[in-house]
């Protein structure tokens, strides 16, 4: 299977100097990550991020078809090449051994999401969450950022399980995005039992569209991706989906 995909890359890098890349449909990846990028019970894929990756591609010629598939596989197969990239991705240590990252696409602010009714007082800072239950979703980036600052947590496998982690277990504290948690308690009509609150000292995530280095024409993709960013950027259209979305 390693050979074989070996193969599939070579023979891609042999074709895609005749064919150029305007005109071509690149594959990339994503999880259900709201309102980012969202996939329905019947598996149809929107969200902001997707949304804005298909539009700036289309503006310089290419067609970007997005799947879904879970995230750690995403991230094995853009480490060795079987997957051109993902969306709404961020910086991490290590990543840039084998991901090309786009200029930015979005920005999410992680938070402390607590139930209603529990006192906030005793967190403000990051390092307050030491001290009580935190709940996280298993393999994103910002389950690193507990690690690495020896935070103890729980998983969950998922937003919505995240926030019921809150309301039916005994987690104090749920790490996410705002505006991801936000949109899921809105879908599970949860809004009024959560609140959100954002840390001090705490810089927002920024979100790249990653390509593999292992991909053929990856740096051309790139550069040609970031172009019609600035296009739909200077023309509007990126607002425009922002808008629909919030």
């Amino acid at each position: 299977m390693k050979l074989f995909n070996r193969l599939a890359i070579f023979v891609a890098a042999l074709l895609l100097p005749q064919v150029g890349i305007a005109n071509q449909t690149v594959q990339l990846y994503t999880v259900d990550y709201p309102p980012y990028s969202l996939i329905d019970d019947k598996g149809a894929i929107s969200g902001i991020d997707v949304e804005v990756t298909q539009a700036a591609f289309a503006a310089v010629g290419i067609n970007a078809d997005i799947q879904t598939a879970p995230w750690k596989r995403i991230l094995k197969s853009i480490r060795h090449g079987r997957m051109a990239g993902t969306v709404t991705c961020s910086k991490r240590a290590g990543r840039d051994k084998f991901i090309l990252f786009s200029d930015v696409l979005s920005e999410a602010n992680q938070s402390a999401v607590m139930r209603l009714d529990r006192s906030d007082d005793d967190i403000v800072n990051f390092e307050d969450l030491r001290e009580v239950s935190v709940s996280v979703v298993d393999g994103w980036g910002i389950q690193k950022e507990l690690q690495q600052a020896g935070i103890a947590h729980s998983v969950v496998p998922d937003v919505d399980s995240g926030i019921r982690s809150l309301i039916y277990r005994n987690v104090d504290v749920f790490y996410n995005a705002g505006l991801v948690t936000n949109y899921r308690a809105r879908k599970l009509g949860l809004q009024d039992e959560i609140k959100i609150k954002r840390l001090k000292g705490m810089h927002s995530t920024q979100y790249h569209l990653c390509l593999s280095k292992a991909y053929p024409k990856a740096e051309v993709l790139l550069e040609k991706f970031n172009e019609g960013l600035r296009l739909i950027k200077n023309n509007g259209q990126y607002q425009a989906i922002y808008d629909r979305y919030l």
